[in-house]
């Protein structure tokens, strides 16, 4: 037998043996504890957030590009721009998406936000310049989390833990995206961890960094002010319960100490916190009375009044407050079929092991959960996002629930040999949390817990596509379709800039009749929004074939209807020809609809450009038909493809298809005529220099592409 004794060991034994040298290795291997994990933790977390981000809002990118433009010119009062207030963001975001604009030769805003023309795959590119600095902060907190709950748990809960939240979907989703919620999130968290370390080991720098967390938290969103109570309590509980607890012993307590000890604690927390949000939000320093009351104003408007939008929760449409249930549903379905029974196990556990130091820190962050989310729940203006900052806790209880899980069912191992086992349970549950997870890449906002039916059943229950996913996968199939760099599509603006970013044709915002293409998507659907001007068409695309749709675990998120582009002139072949305009533009072929018409015939045009570098000028084309004696006689000037591309977008070595359509004039005279054709300055009206193939430069700088009969 294979496994028979070799020196009174079997082969298990030896394995079993070498599997516990390598987990006393990895619980003594300094190194690894110290930098090894906490890095690789940040890696992987930084790259899960940057990779592809799927960022639908465009607001706080605009707000983020002018907050540093406003600190550049010293302009201190424009530094607020909204009561959010969002500066921690809009540092980040504000730098990043400056240093992408000086990059590519100063940018502007409306270019950076797809409002002005600018060249394809800019608008992607802008988000990812504007999420990495969010990605960086964000993964340096959940690295952050790994050394801090160490000295609060144990390094077992603490790698768990991290584990977690760099593999939370709902976390990562916001995390991908230009706004407060994810940041605000990670920055509260770390605020009240390091509050737990300075209450257990008693330094002070403990304190005063979470008073800076605290502080860059309630510079990203209002919502962080949940910090003061929640830092009042729990210091106090901190500081007194020993003493409760002693009391019971007859022995005389010095409570005097003891409340001037939470004093001094508070106050230092708190100064530290309002130095932070003073030196970092320049508004602060010119109208502070105003900036505050602004911010009040905010808060009010936060707790009374609904969101603007229509809300759809539990196949309802609400335009007042959903209630709480809403959170706690979004809890539910947007933890994993990992996350939602470990926390569950956790509360039994807690509740068993109450008296243990870790079991504190347990009920310290349950608490932390339960009053965010009271707090959250107590306002009428509510969003799926806007309950985040409890994720990164809920992750850290199902941490606990895992590791006291494991630690229980190991006391009743009867072979005490198998040390390696408990790791190898955990590693199993980390292992099938990240293939949940990450079967959804990159669109992690399309999870929904599977325990309690997925995708299938949440449909029913919240809202889907909250950052437009799948548009841009409509938007690519799109634009990859023959003959279409010039087409139109119209879709509801709400989620229209993920569409944007990715179709090369024209986008449009307001539902148009004439577009080539119309696009519906869930969200849309789910919430009724814009059912005034879209649901006559919507409900008329039902009869139809839709020309591609877009589906993420059983549920279609995005519709298109509508044909597929046609050849402009079919049967017609390419004229192979190589003219140069300028320096770098090339026109490398033509196709004519004919060269015998009639008059008040249409003559279409089709034009093969392609330049060899980025062209920096703005040039019109000209498409002109002339008599003998060079007289004008029909046109069509225009920027190229119909103004969707002008030429300082094209971009090196693509080829764009440009369709002209030269109207006759119904008495035009028979007889031959002469089609040229050429680029002009935009502005100066002064035509680019035409060359031929060896170099020569074309008389009247036109290239004379044909001679039409008019019969």
């Amino acid at each position: 037998m294979s496994n028979v004794l070799v020196k009174g060991r079997t082969r298990f034994d030896e394995t079993s043996l070498w599997l516990n040298d390598v987990v006393f290795w990895l619980q003594n291997a300094g190194w690894l504890h110290r930098w090894g994990i906490p890095l690789s933790i940040f890696l992987v977390a930084f790259l899960l957030r940057a990779i592809y981000p799927v960022s639908r809002t465009i607001v706080w990118s605009d707000r983020a590009f002018y907050f540093v433009d406003a600190v550049l010119e010293g302009d201190w009062a424009a530094t607020y721009q909204h009561y959010h207030p969002g500066v921690s963001l809009m540092w980040l975001t504000g730098i990043g998406l400056q240093i992408f604009s000086w990059l590519h030769g100063g940018l502007t805003s409306g270019q950076l936000l797809g409002v002005e023309s600018t060249k394809p795959g800019t608008l992607t590119q802008s988000v990812i310049a504007g999420v990495i600095p969010l990605a960086l902060a964000i993964a340096f907190c959940i690295a952050l989390t790994y050394p801090l709950l160490s000295r609060l748990a144990g390094r077992k809960i603490a790698f768990v833990a991290a584990f977690f939240l760099v593999f939370d979907p709902f976390f990562i989703e916001s995390s991908k995206v230009i706004h407060p919620d994810a940041l605000l999130s990670s920055l509260m968290l770390i605020s009240v961890l390091m509050l737990l370390v300075y209450l257990k080991e008693g330094h002070i720098g403990w304190l005063i960094l979470s008073g800076v967390f605290a502080g860059l938290g309630m510079l990203s969103k209002t919502p962080s002010l949940f910090l003061i109570p929640y830092t009042l309590l729990v210091v106090t509980v901190a500081i007194l319960w020993p003493l409760l607890i002693r009391r019971r012993s007859g022995r005389r307590q010095d409570w005097r100490s003891a409340f001037w000890e939470i004093i001094k604690a508070l106050v230092i927390w708190g100064v530290v916190t309002i130095a932070v949000i003073i030196i970092l939000w320049p508004a602060l320093w010119v109208k502070p009375v105003e900036v505050i009351n602004r911010v009040l104003d905010g808060i009010i408007h936060h707790a009374e009044d609904p969101h603007g939008n229509p809300i759809f929760f539990n196949s309802i449409i609400y335009n007042e407050d959903p209630g709480a249930g809403y959170y706690l549903a979004t809890m539910a379905w947007k933890t994993t079929a990992i996350t939602f029974p470990l926390i569950l196990a956790g509360i039994i556990f807690g509740l068993w092991l109450f008296q243990t130091p870790r079991a504190k820190v347990f009920w310290a962050l349950v608490a932390y959960v339960f009053f965010f989310s009271i707090q959250m729940a107590l306002g009428n203006f509510k969003q799926m996002n806007y309950i985040l900052p409890a994720f990164p806790a809920l992750s850290i209880l199902a941490a606990f629930g895992l590791v006291w899980t494991v630690e229980t069912l190991s006391k009743f191992t009867s072979v005490n040999s198998w040390k390696w086992l408990p790791l190898t349970i955990i590693s199993a549950v980390l292992i099938i949390q990240v293939l949940l997870v990450i079967d959804h890449f990159p669109y992690f906002g399309t999870h929904f817990n599977n325990l309690l039916g997925g995708s299938k059943v949440a449909q029913k229950i919240l809202p889907f596509q909250d950052n437009g996913e799948g548009l841009d996968i409509a938007a690519r199939y799109l634009s990859q379709l023959p003959h279409g760099q010039d087409e139109t599509a119209t879709l509801f603006e709400r989620n229209a800039i993920v569409f944007q970013r990715e179709f090369i044709g024209r986008t449009l915002t307001e539902f148009v009749p004439w577009a080539t293409y119309r696009v519906y998507y869930i969200n849309q659907l789910m919430r009724g929004l814009g059912q005034e001007e879209w649901g006559e068409s919507w409900s008329a695309d039902q009869n139809k074939e839709p020309l591609m749709t877009v589906a993420f675990d059983g549920v279609t998120y995005v519709w298109v209807y509508g044909e597929k582009p046609e050849d402009p002139i079919p049967g017609k072949p390419k004229n192979a020809v190589n003219y140069r305009l300028g320096d770098s533009i090339f026109l490398k072929g033509f196709r004519l609809n004919g060269e015998v018409i009639s008059p008040g015939d249409t003559l279409t045009v089709v034009l093969y450009w392609q330049p060899q570098e980025e062209v920096e000028g703005d040039y019109t084309v000209f498409v002109h038909l002339l008599s003998d004696d060079v007289e004008l006689v029909a046109q069509q000037d225009n920027v190229p493809l119909n103004g969707i591309r002008p030429t300082d977008t094209w971009l090196a070595g693509e080829e764009l298809e440009d369709v002209y359509y030269i109207v006759t004039p119904e008495d035009l005279s028979p007889g031959q005529y002469e089609l040229s054709i050429g680029m002009y300055d935009s502005e100066t009206i002064v035509r680019l220099p035409v060359f031929d193939a060896e170099g020569v430069q074309m008389e009247g700088d036109r290239i004379v592409i044909g001679h039409i009969v008019v019969e």
